[in-house]
């Protein structure tokens, strides 16, 4: 019977997979996405910094012995997208590095939110690798082809980065894509200092920025979640996280232009729920 449930699972995936390539095809992508890595880090080691994030992780004593897995993940994300390469006009796709976060690749199970419960599955912990990505590739300027934020604010006011600039991945579904606008090759060199536990992410090039990036979140709305009409559990008795209604806008200034262009724009939801 096990057999039998995971045939309908397997072809929807598949079919997931076939509709983001056909997708990245219409859309001029598809050949354009690479997955090259270099095999010495002399040829960006004097190269100009474009953006630089890290991300300062904690260790939750709540997760006891996951706290080991979902570092292991993270760790293993960075050495997978560690020293890529983009070079004018390509494209990086985080599902040509990461495919399906299964366990024969190595991930560990870790904590992921699904239909509205933390459960633990086998690459949880791995998002904190797409969200580097994506804040690296909006400070460099780069265009932003796809981008998912989590469906909801998992951890309130102990979130890792701001509403807006986090990047969630699921594979098959959610990807993240940018492409190198860039007028040289980038270098991407990312790394989890476990003696610190600081996620860093960092985007080299041989040409520096022509602008200068500022990259702001503005919060348009608050969401509380649906009134529960039984009397017996009346919601404001039950703990809850809020949703938001968030907009996230990236600008550029030249020197010859100091009014400034946006050059990224995007409203993103997070549904609030209950925490039991």
């Amino acid at each position: 019977m096990a057999g039998n449930r995971k045939k309908p699972a397997i072809k929807l995936l598949r079919t997931r997979l076939l509709l983001d390539d056909v997708h990245s095809v219409l859309r001029g992508w598809y050949f354009r996405i690479s997955s090259r890595k270099v095999q010495s880090t002399a040829e960006f080691l004097d190269g100009h910094v474009l953006s630089e994030i890290s991300i300062q992780m904690k260790w939750r004593e709540d997760l006891k012995e996951i706290n080991h897995s979902r570092f292991h993940n993270m760790g293993l994300g960075c050495q997978l997208v560690n020293h890529s390469v983009l070079r004018p006009g390509e494209v990086f796709s985080l599902r040509r590095f990461f495919g399906g976060t299964t366990e024969e690749q190595g991930f560990q199970k870790g904590p992921m939110f699904v239909r509205g419960r933390v459960d633990y599955m086998a690459g949880g912990g791995s998002c904190l690798i797409s969200t580097l990505l994506f804040n690296a590739a909006m400070k460099s300027n780069l265009r932003i082809l796809e981008k998912h934020n989590h469906s909801t604010d998992l951890w309130g006011e102990e979130r890792f980065i701001d509403l807006g600039l986090d990047a969630t991945y699921v594979y098959g579904r959610k990807d993240l894509k940018f492409k190198n606008t860039h007028e040289a090759n980038i270098y991407i060199v990312a790394e989890l200092r476990m003696d610190d536990l600081t996620l860093t992410c960092r985007f080299i090039s041989p040409k520096p920025l022509s602008c200068e990036v500022s990259v702001t979140t503005e919060v348009l709305e608050e969401l509380e979640p649906a009134v529960n009409s039984d009397p017996e559990s009346p919601t404001e008795q039950r703990p809850y996280r809020k949703g938001w209604v968030v907009m996230t806008r990236r600008m550029t200034n030249r020197e010859e232009n100091r009014m400034g262009k946006i050059t990224y724009r995007k409203k993103e939801h997070y549904k609030p729920f209950f925490l039991s």
